[in-house]
């Protein structure tokens, strides 16, 4: 009695699968191995002698040639070991854990060697902005010390002229206080010219009197008018500062109004904010699922069309009735 469980077709179909896919990578592997010994041969050969007897000459180029060769030498010899493991474990138990071992080995060793790439090409880049910057600090420096030895000549001949200045100074200085004290005893020895009368001075006396009088008149009507003036302006300040005062009350309450109202509707526009990220997130996933699952749909149709085996057992049996057509 045949078994009605899938499991059984299903392990023949996955191990014709694995078989084909491991007939198909030793076939590539074999094509790729007689690529590469045959370049091995046109390059190395004979010549290998003269190649060698190269590399010890030219130096460090042809030392880096050398090391990037038994590097490929070194992954060449890794792929075949990787290769003949993972026929190893298809053939034993259907599987291949070296081979996805070996491919996130090569990944891992590709991020680290990228990522060494751009930390030397910062490294690289950092150096030349410091070898610029300090070029750009050493030409600032010699200008600033040029600018300095400007300064300090000037500053030497501007003290120079000024110990000149006053030098010169203090000789006019000596010369005219004594020409002054030889005038001075000039006027000394001058006769002394007599007093004025008493009718004179007084009528000086009653002169200046009138003219501090309406000074002091002058100066009251003017401190009188600065008080008037005083106390106007004080009072318009006043009222200025008591119109500002209340602009202030009612900016201050409307702010606090406004305040309130925000803090009220900053929990909902964060709530809103976080919901359109969540249904952004869920719409993702959920087209993301649909598609695999169409792909995985479409993809074991395809199977059960092309192997004729569940519900499309029939197409076995139509495509042995189709005739073929004769060749003419």
């Amino acid at each position: 009695m045949p078994s009605l469980s899938i499991n059984n077709p299903m392990e023949v179909l996955r191990q014709r699968l694995l078989l084909e896919v491991a007939r198909k990578q030793m076939r590539e592997a074999s094509q790729r191995q007689a690529v590469a010994n045959r370049v091995f041969l046109q390059n190395v050969g004979k010549r290998e002698r003269r190649a060698e007897r190269k590399f010890l000459e030219n130096g460090v180029r042809n030392k880096t040639l050398k090391q990037v060769y038994d590097k490929l030498v070194r992954d060449r010899n890794i792929i075949k070991e990787i290769s003949l493991r993972t026929l190893v474990e298809l053939a034993e138990g259907g599987e291949w854990h070296t081979l996805k071992q070996a491919v996130e080995m090569f990944e891992n060793n590709a991020n680290s060697a990228i990522s060494l790439r751009t930390r030397n090409e910062n490294l690289k880049t950092s150096l030349d902005n410091v070898s610029m910057d300090l070029k750009r600090s050493s030409q600032q420096w010699k200008l600033d010390l040029r600018n300095y030895e400007i300064k300090i000549a000037c500053l030497r001949d501007s003290i120079k002229d000024n110990e000149l200045n006053s030098r010169f100074q203090f000789e006019y200085v000596d010369k005219w206080l004594s020409a002054r004290a030889e005038s001075s005893e000039l006027q000394l020895q001058e006769k002394t010219k007599p007093c004025p009368r008493i009718e004179y001075e007084d009528c000086v006396h009653n002169e200046l009197l009138r003219a501090y009088a309406l000074q002091i008149k002058e100066r009251e009507e003017l401190l009188e008018y600065w008080k008037l003036r005083y106390a106007k302006d004080t009072s318009d300040l006043d009222m200025r500062l008591s119109v500002q005062c209340e602009k202030l009350r009612i900016t201050v309450d409307r702010r606090g109004e406004l305040e309130s109202l925000y803090k009220l509707h900053a929990g909902e526009m964060r709530a809103w904010l976080t919901f359109k990220k969540e249904r952004a997130a869920r719409l993702v996933r959920e087209e993301r699922l649909r598609r695999a699952a169409t792909r995985i749909q479409a993809w074991w149709r395809g199977l059960m069309v092309r192997r004729a085996i569940g519900s499309f057992r029939y197409l076995k049996n139509a495509k042995k009735s189709v005739p073929k057509a004769k060749k003419k």
